[in-house]
């Protein structure tokens, strides 16, 4: 089936994807780049800027002996996987709602198409309007301050480096690309509902709005 079909006949794609074998490979494609092209438009947004993350920071925590590199690598791993997570926490309420097996994480992955689009507009966005500002690398903040423990001047910093990121243009489209693919996906969920279970469309939506929010605001 064609992507196309999709965008702009979402009851047909989804009819037609009720009459065929589950097959989770494209969903689960379609949800890791929702997620993955918005943390590379970050950082193609921030790349004229000092790096988030500066290497001082990685060291100090290497050398620390006391379980703090083992909650930052699995904070890292964390963030990698939380697209993966959602889709299985999101296919799975839609397997409570519909007693469709497979079927609520194929249909859960297919709705973040609307996602991912809005992720490769958004890297389109960033490299057309990167990040600019005055944020002086790390290095040279904690030299200015070389009494004060490490983590508390990191997030000093960060909080300057946020401050700037702030008064960039960027943000505002963001929220409202944002806002636009996830109404989208709503509607891409009804029509997917509505295939396999058309009595309570309207109602598994709604109850799927709800953790759509609340997901968001985690």
């Amino acid at each position: 089936m064609k992507l196309w079909t999709l965008i702009v006949q979402p009851q047909v794609f989804f009819r037609r994807l009720a009459e065929q074998p589950i097959n989770l490979w494209f969903p689960l494609g379609i949800v890791l780049s929702a997620g993955w092209l918005r943390y590379i438009a970050l950082f193609l947004w921030i790349r004229h800027l000092p790096p988030i993350l500066p290497a001082a920071v990685l060291q100090q925590l290497s050398v620390e002996n006391n379980g703090k590199l083992l909650g930052f690598s699995i904070a890292v791993i964390g963030l990698l996987c939380w697209p993966l997570i959602g889709w299985g926490i999101y296919g799975g309420i839609i397997q409570l709602l519909t007693r469709c097996r497979g079927r609520a994480w194929q249909i859960a992955g297919w709705t973040h198409g609307s996602i991912a689009l809005m992720g490769l507009i958004l890297i389109g966005l960033a490299g057309l309007m990167p990040a600019t500002g005055r944020v002086i690398p790390y290095t040279q903040f904690s030299a200015l301050r070389p009494e004060e423990p490490w983590l508390s001047q990191y997030q000093t910093w960060l909080q300057i480096y946020h401050q700037v990121l702030r008064e960039q243009a960027f943000l505002p489209i963001t929220f409202w690309l944002i806002l636009v693919g996830s109404l989208w996906s709503l509607w891409l969920l009804y029509w997917g509902l509505k295939a396999i279970s058309p009595t309570k469309a309207a109602l598994n939506t709604s109850i799927l709005t709800l953790w759509v929010i609340i997901w968001r605001i985690l």
